[in-house]
């Protein structure tokens, strides 16, 4: 796996989606960071290829959706999605929502139809720019409607808000790269500056 400079994230403006996924489209147990099971902290995965099999999805799908995950949170200084577990985390919710599994679906047949109309390949043989050549339209057109109905752009901020959920509950995302300090004792408490 190729590491990436800090700023490669920003391609598919992952950051940018963390203040709309604060009104989870789903149980707040399905959050690694939050299940009762997981009281010790965030949750820890192995390796993807070892750990990581998928409940719901067929494996093609699996294997398309880790793909555009890893495009989404691509490991930098810190592991990236993949590490972080986040496809299964994927599957988990889909698993469980109905109304997700109909958006992922179509979602993915579309990925794989436009694959073929452009390059005559499936979206997992293109290349790298090839492939971020079809999701950062879908970004940018999430990005300036959320509530945009085509399907493949609801696939799209679907994916980009379920990754970005995955990775900012997990020990990863949460301790490794945000430096969240859990449950540690403080000697004081300082004020919040609130001035603008």
């Amino acid at each position: 796996m190729s590491s990436y400079s800090s700023d490669r994230r920003s391609l598919l403006k992952i950051i940018g989606s963390i203040g709309a996924t604060c009104a989870y489209p789903f149980s707040s147990d399905d959050l690694y960071g939050q299940t009762a099971e997981q009281a010790a902290g965030p949750h820890r995965h192995s390796a993807p290829e070892t750990s990581q099999q998928p409940q719901f999805f067929p494996a093609n799908d699996f294997a398309i959706i880790s793909r555009v995950v890893d495009l989404i949170i691509p490991p930098t200084e810190t592991p990236g999605a993949l590490a972080a577990g986040v496809p299964a985390f994927i599957d988990h919710v889909v698993a469980r929502n109905t109304d997700h599994q109909l958006v992922v679906a179509d979602g993915l047949r579309w990925l794989d139809s436009e694959s073929a109309r452009l390059a005559g390949k499936a979206f997992l043989a293109l290349s790298e720019p090839q492939q971020l050549s079809i999701l950062e339209p879908l970004c940018a057109a999430y990005d300036t409607d959320p509530e945009n109905r085509a399907r493949n752009v609801q696939f799209f901020g679907l994916l980009k808000n379920l990754t970005a959920d995955g990775y900012y509950t997990s020990r990863i995302g949460l301790i490794d790269e945000l430096k969240y300090p859990a449950n540690t004792m403080l000697s004081q408490f300082p004020e919040c500056d609130t001035r603008p």
